[in-house]
């Protein structure tokens, strides 16, 4: 594609996830959980696509960067944040201990962009980024109260949220290289050994439940490849 209309598809995917991002904002208001959660997540996924259409494309912009920032911040920072202060304020959370935990969160997050922005410009979507990004915080958060919700018992302790969001903040706000999902997929084997495991799982366990605890097992062995590269 020649035309300079390229460059509406990167950011027409963008402002899908932004809208995705105000109306899930809007839902945790009004307490519809559910379907602000699956709009997050909408969003993850869409936010992994423009940047990947953008490079393919040959589409990427200023422009197109800093609407990026400003959406992963509404879609992964804002919402993630509304969404789990709805849940926690429905369990009873200590107010004083839920707001500064929050709002520490979405704090965290816009750091953790402002440092982005000021590093060089990705030439891949394979390299580690510094810190975990704000997408994967932000779907970890959604994912732990849908996680809850499709759970017929407490999925969580009710105080268990608030070391979840302080934990995903601290490693946003981190230097700890992660590994971007092209370096999990990045062998058939791997790839084929990893969906079996996950179809496993949803079979065992509901369908969120899985995608939580994988989420989690990515961001343990980040952890211990960081350890392991730290020490060896």
């Amino acid at each position: 594609m020649n035309s300079k209309y390229r460059y509406l598809i990167p950011n027409g995917i963008t402002f899908i996830s932004l809208t995705c991002g105000i109306v899930s904002i809007l839902l945790s208001a009004s307490n519809i959980l559910w379907w602000a959660g699956l709009l997050i997540l909408s969003s993850y996924i869409l936010d992994l696509f423009d940047g990947y259409a953008a490079r393919k494309l040959k589409a990427g912009s200023e422009f197109g960067l800093q609407l990026d920032s400003l959406v992963d911040m509404v879609s992964l920072g804002a919402a993630p944040t509304a969404i789990a202060f709805a849940h926690m304020r429905n369990e009873e959370i200590n107010p004083f201990l839920l707001w500064p935990t929050v709002v520490f969160f979405a704090l965290a997050g816009a750091f953790r962009l402002a440092r982005f922005n000021l590093l060089p410009p990705k030439e891949s979507g394979s390299k580690d980024s510094a810190g975990l990004t704000i997408s994967t915080g932000g779907a970890t958060l959604a994912l732990a109260v849908l996680s809850d919700l499709v759970t017929p018992e407490q999925y969580f302790p009710d105080a268990a949220m608030l070391p979840l969001v302080i934990i995903v903040a601290l490693l946003m706000v981190s230097t700890i290289p992660f590994p971007s999902f092209f370096w999990v997929f990045s062998s058939r084997r791997k790839n084929l050994l990893l969906i079996s495991l996950f179809g496993i799982s949803i079979w065992l366990t509901p369908f969120f439940n899985a995608w939580f605890f994988w989420t989690n097992a990515y961001l343990g062995v980040s952890l211990a490849r960081a350890g392991y590269k730290n020490w060896r």
